[in-house]
């Protein structure tokens, strides 16, 4: 079992198409078979399904992809760390953030990181917190925001920023001169994550302090359509600040805040064995940048 091996391997189990893989690999499509078919009989195991329309890995395949990634990511990062003595940050980079900060984050850190560090190549994703911080702790991500919890075991954590839950409407339904209790709130057609989405856990602690209950209308997993539905105003939602600010100021959306108020505070993350490069270095302070940029229009959105 060698690297290259490995690298075959996993390009075609993830694409799920011999042609496609070696299209990426600009490989002929015989060798990369061929190479996968050692693969299989130095282990002794099918790795592939082979069918008409493609290829899909067997649960041995499974396992070995799990075992494929974090080699190929080690072999990667110990390129990158010799790679890091140059003037120039260079290498990949795999950064993860919430969905709620994908529109407001990762657009600009793309312009601005790429023009700051042109030799880097930024793989960015959004998801579940929960799937961020999995992903980090397996390895397939270098950086990532979180929402603090007391689950960060095996991370080194900065704290970034803490970041208010407003209470989001369509148009004109919701003003901004001042905080709306959770009693009031309680009664609007709202519509939430569902359960055990972070968010979600962090409004139902708030309602339950405050002594009333928070049933929703619906439950929507998806920041994008959520927030569709309550521009249709199909009823109201909870959702941070910078997460909504854009289309706030757009005119798209009307927003305030709650009483009691609710934060939520986010960290930058990375595995403790993950060496601090220059071009993560880099990251950050740029990640900050933005974060800081933000958080000061918030203050003077709120000045009279």
């Amino acid at each position: 079992m060698d690297l290259r091996q490995l690298k075959y391997f996993l390009h075609a189990a993830e694409m799920q198409s011999l042609s496609r893989a070696a299209e990426q690999l600009r490989v002929a499509q015989s060798a990369l078979s061929r190479h996968i078919k050692n693969l299989e009989e130095e282990l002794a195991v099918a790795l592939l399904h082979r069918h008409g329309w493609g290829v899909t890995p067997t649960p041995a395949g499974e396992l070995l992809m799990d075992h494929a990634r974090v080699l190929l990511k080690d072999l990667d990062a110990a390129r990158n760390a010799v790679r890091a003595y140059q003037d120039e940050p260079s290498g990949t980079l795999a950064f993860g953030v919430p969905s709620s900060l994908s529109r407001m984050l990762l657009p600009e850190l793309a312009v601005r990181f790429r023009r700051r560090a042109p030799k880097v190549r930024l793989h960015l994703v959004d998801g579940f917190s929960a799937t961020i911080h999995d992903w980090l702790v397996q390895g397939r991500l270098d950086l990532a925001i979180l929402y603090e919890t007391k689950t960060m075991d095996g991370l080194v954590t900065t704290p970034l920023i803490t970041d208010e839950m407003m209470l989001v409407g369509s148009i004109g339904t919701v003003s901004e001169t001042g905080a709306v209790d959770l009693p009031s709130v309680s009664r609007l057609d709202l519509i939430l994550p569902a359960r055990p989405h972070r968010l979600r856990l962090l409004i139902d602690q708030a309602f339950s302090r405050a002594g009333v209950p928070v049933t929703p209308v619906i439950e929507v997993d998806a920041l994008t359509a959520l927030t569709e539905l309550v521009r249709r105003g199909e009823g109201f939602t909870l959702l941070p600040w910078s997460s909504v600010q854009d289309m706030v100021r757009s005119g798209a959306l009307s927003a305030a805040t709650v009483a009691p108020a609710i934060h939520r505070s986010l960290v930058f993350a990375r595995q403790q064995a993950q060496t601090l490069t220059p071009a993560i270095a880099a990251l950050e302070s740029e990640i900050q940048r933005l974060v800081d940029g933000a958080a000061h229009e918030r203050v003077g959105r709120n000045d009279p």
